[in-house]
């Protein structure tokens, strides 16, 4: 009996050679060439050129425009001013002028006496002292501490009972008058509220 012959059939990995595949043409590609390169400077000035103008184009639109001229500028010409004068004192009378003047006049009268920290004072409004013929605009009482850390009050406050001191108006000038009789200061805080109290 014939012995059969292994023949290796077509597809059969019995016999394969191990070398490598060899790549076919069209996946050899050769790498491309760059084209044209910008420099980053160049780049830079187009940006640069695009910024100007977009701004140029943002503030001339009337609203910003507007925005620009009575918000920005106005703080660059504060600071031109003030960066020659860094004296605290001051600037705080340069910029809040009368406001601040009154509050801190007000102020000293307590810091003499040693009781700043400790009143807490009631305070007239703004018309209430021009219908006596003082120009005074008295900050609110926020503002006050703000400007001096002295507490104040206004007569429509739920705190207007608990002051210490009150100010009215007297010949021409400012009367300070401590509470010794709570009718008494009742009745101020009564008399004040006629007046209209606004910022």
């Amino acid at each position: 009996m014939k012995k059969k012959k292994n023949v290796p059939q077509a597809g059969s990995t019995a016999n394969k050679s191990a070398q490598p595949a060899q790549p076919t043409p069209a996946a050899a590609t050769t790498p491309s060439k760059p084209g044209p390169a910008i420099s980053n400077g160049f780049k830079t000035f187009i940006l640069l050129v695009a910024s100007i103008i977009s701004l140029l184009i943002f503030f001339g639109l009337e609203p910003n425009k507007v925005w620009l001229d009575q918000r920005i500028m106005p703080y660059w010409q504060d600071y031109q001013e003030q960066r020659l004068n860094l004296d605290l004192e001051e600037r705080k009378l340069s910029r809040y002028q009368t406001d601040y003047i009154f509050a801190k006049n007000v102020t000293g009268f307590f810091e003499k006496r040693g009781t700043a920290d400790k009143s807490l004072v009631l305070l007239p409004s703004t018309d209430y002292f021009n219908a006596h013929g003082l120009q005074i605009h008295v900050p609110e009482p926020a503002v006050f501490y703000y400007y001096t850390g002295l507490r104040t009050v206004w007569a429509n406050s739920p705190e207007a009972s608990k002051a210490t001191w009150y100010i009215t108006a007297r010949d021409g000038g400012l009367q300070f008058d401590s509470v010794t009789n709570q009718q008494a200061l009742r009745d101020t805080i009564a008399s004040l509220n006629k007046y209209k109290i606004s910022l």
